[in-house]
């Protein structure tokens, strides 16, 4: 029979097995600050670093979704491209509608020069993900144009499509990819979404983009510090305990 104290062992070591799970959200994650970003995203414009930018304020309707600074070649809202930002307000307040985005939605704008956005997260560790799961939908309807999109576990594709307002994509007909069995990943690996402007269209467009996923660590082979002390401090009080007997 368990005593108490090693009950307690028993489950610090199991939750230790645990507590490393990490929720991964784009949209979560997403933060405005120097570098490129925090953790372990990154904004690319195919390979290229995005940088922050804080937009002027030159007539371009979009600006009061990005005010607050976002991810791009230049702060030109009207001429540079791609842009990544989380939006400060509704699209009805930013030239689009509701069914475009809302206030703290993840949207991209394609690359004009036909390059690809990406969001790219890097595996801290080898481990698994699980419960993923990718929403995109075509957020621009002030204009007819179009935009690929691709989920990549490396370069390996996990699922891809194309968003428009022709196929009538908006906030409430997005696409879907759900991969709820999971995955491995080794340190480096690189969950990356793509979005790109469909072969033919002049110029890129507006993307809504949600990305979530589990990711645990693998579970070492060696036992942590404190998860050591506390099976030998366990150890030693049964033995104890042991010895008391023995002598009573």
């Amino acid at each position: 029979m368990t005593s108490g104290i090693g009950k307690v062992v028993l489950m610090s070591a199991a939750l230790s097995l645990t507590m490393n799970a990490a929720t991964i959200s784009l949209t979560n994650d997403f933060s405005i600050s120097n570098g490129n970003p925090n953790g372990q995203w990154s904004y690319r414009d195919n390979t290229t670093l995005l940088t922050l930018q804080i937009p002027q304020n030159n007539g371009n309707p979009g600006y009061p979704a990005l005010s607050n600074g976002y991810w791009g070649t230049g702060n030109d809202l009207s001429a540079n491209s791609p842009d990544l930002f989380k939006a400060q307000v509704n699209g009805i307040s930013a030239g689009e509608t509701n069914l475009d985005f809302l206030a703290g939605d993840i949207v991209g704008h394609s690359p004009n020069d036909g390059t690809t956005l990406f969001e790219r997260w890097t595996a801290p560790s080898a481990g698994t993900i699980s419960s993923l799961t990718l929403i995109v939908w075509y957020a621009h309807s002030t204009v007819t144009r179009s935009n690929d999109y691709v989920l990549l576990d490396n370069s390996s594709t996990l699922t891809s499509g194309t968003v428009s307002s022709t196929l009538f994509f908006n906030r409430n007909n997005a696409a879907t990819y759900n991969n709820v069995a999971g995955f491995s990943v080794a340190a480096g690996d690189v969950i990356s979404l793509g979005l790109t402007k469909t072969n033919g269209q002049t110029f890129g467009s507006l993307a809504g983009e949600s990305l979530n996923f589990t990711f645990t660590p693998a579970v070492s082979a060696v036992p942590e510090p404190t998860t050591i002390a506390s099976l030998g401090l366990g150890l030693v009080v049964l033995y104890w305990r042991s010895w008391r007997r023995r002598r009573a």
